[in-house]
């Protein structure tokens, strides 16, 4: 018998104020913005829905730390490929927000990152679901990062290229095979497609919870 996979706690976009709630800002000085909202949103979601050590952390991400990706660029152009930089080389990869929030809750546990363009995040919850589902662990944090930096809106400006086709945010969501008292809705599907035209597309169906 399968497991049902129940929603325990949804954040999202925690505000910059509130970031010394849940994180020491003296963990977080080195780090960009998207690492930082990512990682004070998903210990935001872990304290809401009691789970501190998931079984699985999971991340999805359209195009990583762009904030890191240039401060690298910049750095090659202007000073050459012998310049040193390895936190930013570091941060800029797209497993960098998984691996930050596991390493900052010393959690061992399955980690993984998915880059599927605009359904990363619903790969993510794909791979939490399917493992959920199967008993092959009972709890899960789901996330999804993204940022729009100045100079990019300004390169989508000048292409006239919609900002809407691209996220700015920073999701986390906890999953469990059980209920508990208060769970949000029951996850009963995932759906991802490619329609001509309009490139991938994917739904997460949900059962809302009756009290």
């Amino acid at each position: 018998m399968e497991n049902k996979v129940y929603v325990l706690a949804l954040t999202q976009d925690v505000p910059e104020e509130e970031y010394r709630t849940y994180v020491n800002p003296l963990h977080m000085r080195r780090y960009g913005r998207l690492q930082r909202r990512a990682l004070v949103t998903a210990v935001k979601c872990m304290r809401d829905s009691g789970i501190l050590q998931p079984d699985a952390i999971i991340n999805g991400t359209c195009m990583g730390s762009f904030e890191e990706t240039e401060k690298l660029l910049d750095g090659l152009a202007e000073e050459g490929e012998s310049v040193s930089m390895p936190t930013h080389f570091m941060l800029c990869t797209h497993n960098s927000v998984a691996s930050l929030i596991g390493l900052y809750t010393h959690n061992h546990g399955y980690n993984n990152t998915y880059s599927q363009g605009n359904v990363s995040f619903e790969s993510a919850v794909l791979d939490a679901f399917l493992q959920l589902k199967a008993g092959r662990i009972r709890t899960a944090l789901v996330c999804a990062n993204d940022e729009l930096t100045p100079a990019f809106q300004s390169i989508l400006k000048r292409l006239g290229v919609s900002e809407s086709l691209f996220c700015d945010r920073s999701i986390a969501m906890m999953l469990s095979v059980e209920g508990g008292d208060h769970p949000i809705r029951e996850i009963t599907g995932i759906k991802i497609w490619h329609e001509k035209g309009k490139g991938d597309r994917a739904q997460i169906n949900y059962k809302e919870i009756c009290d």
